[in-house]
């Protein structure tokens, strides 16, 4: 009986020490370690898309808007602070506007293009909460229809390493959605930036195999037709770039 107590004394602590240390691991606040693609011999994604004629593969332009977003440290609060033409205002942001400050560093206002998409074809987005037109492109559930609809649709299996590359869109199955980015973990998986809760660990993270919000519904890529969403009447939607 007495040995038994000591075991139980002795492995205890080891499990929640263990425990601890895992869950500190999976939510990043251990430190991953990031490796470039071509170590898995995993091809750059080329494109001969530059929306914004600034001479830079787009893919790249929308990692770099994540990272410039991520970089002012948005606090997590789904869509109740914005400005009066619908962008989060002040440090607050929700996890659709990591895409959407991605997509616009490209040259790409999800803002007109998602709006003026639901404006024209309300029936494909009557079940997923516009909640209003000045914001309906910050609502996750939006952006996925849209995507769904105009984007190049791939791979969701994020062990299919090489069909993943930086820039891509990734949506989960809780409501969640991310950009892919430039660095792969030690089995290839790719890292994302996102944007879940107030207290993350940071931006840039390796929790794709995690599956914390459920499996990937989701995986697209920039395509020229996001550009010219269809409509009842024909007439594309206007691309408006915020400077």
């Amino acid at each position: 009986m007495r040995s038994l107590r000591r075991i139980i004394i002795f492995t205890l602590p080891l499990i929640v020490i263990g425990f601890v240390i895992s869950t500190l691991y999976k939510w990043n606040y251990i430190q991953h370690q990031q490796r470039l693609p071509g170590e898995f011999n995993i091809p750059e994604f080329s494109t001969d898309l530059d929306i914004n004629k600034n001479h830079i593969n787009d893919a790249k332009d929308i990692v770099q808007g994540a990272l410039n977003y991520v970089a002012n440290k948005p606090i997590y609060e789904d869509l109740k602070e914005y400005d009066g033409d619908g962008w989060p205002g002040g440090r607050y942001g929700s996890a659709a506007d990591v895409v959407n400050f991605a997509f616009k560093n490209a040259g790409v206002d999800l803002s007109v293009l998602i709006n003026q998409d639901i404006s024209k074809n309300p029936s494909v987005y009557d079940d997923k909460k516009p909640l209003g037109e000045k914001i309906a492109f910050r609502v996750v559930e939006n952006q996925r229809v849209f995507f769904s609809r105009y984007a190049e649709s791939l791979d969701t299996n994020y062990n299919n390493i090489k069909e993943w590359q930086q820039g891509d869109v990734v949506f989960f199955e809780k409501n969640h959605v991310a950009i892919v980015a430039d660095k792969v973990n030690n089995n290839g998986v790719r890292f994302i930036i996102h944007n879940f809760w107030k207290h993350q660990a940071g931006y840039y993270q390796d929790v794709l195999e995690t599956n914390a919000w459920g499996k990937v519904v989701g995986h697209y890529r920039i395509a020229q037709k996001m550009l010219t969403p269809k409509s009842d009447n024909d007439k594309p939607a206007q691309m408006l770039v915020k400077q």
